[in-house]
Formats: structure tokens, sequence, C-alpha cells
């Protein structure tokens, strides 16, 4: 729990912060490797095993007056942990199914041969474009999902989607002219049933 403390940073020369509860303290060092034994059985990797004891300890810690009056507060430090790793777990398996879900569709495009040359033209696209778009037009996630998935702003994300839109319509410009057409001639259709 003290990795992001520097050496007197809290004044005391050892580096051990002395602004967290010593029994808070305590209970981290004795179950510190029980916590990431727990969590690296479900999880599969010690980095993922790392970040979620560490944030299972800062609920802890968030919580610590409460869980004090508990009247098993180990049970409930576990609770917080088994909840923390469930969700790490689930993340990343929502991940692993946006990822493969993503190679899939790319894989298709390539495959595919169309007359005016979109699926090239999407297949072309960046990484970062390509997800944006495949994920925002095609497979109908919100902006905010994206943004988790992809690690970005979701203002990052609709820059990324406007960048792919555009290398899509400078890539297949006859394809939209043939599109502007169409719903001119439907207007006009329209216009003069009316």
């Amino acid at each position: 729990m003290n990795e992001n403390v520097h050496a007197g940073s809290s004044g005391d020369p050892t580096g051990v912060d002395t602004h967290l509860p010593l029994n808070f303290q305590a209970l981290y060092l004795a179950d510190q490797e029980a916590f990431h034994d727990y969590a690296y059985t479900k999880l599969g990797s010690d980095q993922a095993a790392e970040d979620a004891v560490h944030t299972a300890m800062l609920l802890v810690l968030r919580h610590w007056e409460q869980l004090l009056v508990e009247s098993n507060m180990q049970q409930q430090v576990w609770a917080i942990l088994r909840e923390v790793v469930e969700n790490f777990r689930r993340d990343h398996e929502d991940r692993e199914t946006i990822t493969k879900s993503l190679a899939d569709y790319r894989q298709g495009l390539a495959r595919l041969n169309g007359e005016q040359g979109v699926f090239e033209a999407l297949a072309s696209l960046p990484p970062q474009q390509f997800d944006a778009v495949v994920l925002r037009y095609i497979l109908g996630y919100k902006p905010q999902r994206i943004s988790w998935y992809m690690g970005l702003h979701e203002r990052t994300v609709d820059y990324h989607c406007r960048q792919g839109k555009q290398r899509i319509e400078r890539a297949v410009p006859t394809l939209l002219k043939k599109s502007s057409e169409a719903g001119k001639k439907d207007r006009h259709e329209k216009n003069t049933r009316g």
C-alpha cells in the first residue's frame, strides 16, 4: 500500500506513510500475501492481482472507520476484496470479448468484396479509428463504453470516429455522391407528390 509513497514524503525518513492508521497497515501487511494469492487465482496475472488488491485496499481504507465497529471486520474486508476482484474479472472478460469481436470483424471485412470499396476503406483505417468507428456505428456502443474499452476520453473517441468517417468518405467518394443523389431524388419525389 505504500508503493506510491517516496522516502521522506510524510516526514518520516523510512518512507512509511504515517497518515495511514496503524491498525490498517497491520491488517494489510498481515494479509497482503493471501489477498494477492486470491486475486491471482481469479485474474491470472500478477499485475491484475496487484491492481485489484490495491483498489480493494483503497476501498477498505475509505470505509475504515465503519469497518472498525463491525463484529467481523476480517469477513467484511474479504467481502470487499472478492467484490473488487469479481469486477476486475468481469471487466477483463468484457474487454476480451470486445477485442475478439473487433478482430473477427476486421478479418471478415478482408474477405468481403464490396463494389464501392467501403469494406476496404474501413479495414484500412488505423487501429484506433477502426475500433472507434466499428464500436460506435456498427455495433452501436455508446461513447462512454467505447472510452472505457479504449482507455481514452470520450472527446478523443469522438475525434477518432470523425477522423475515421472522413477517411472512409475520402476513400469512397462515389458512394457518397450516389447516396446524396438518391436522397435528393427521394426528397424531390416527396415534394412533387404533395
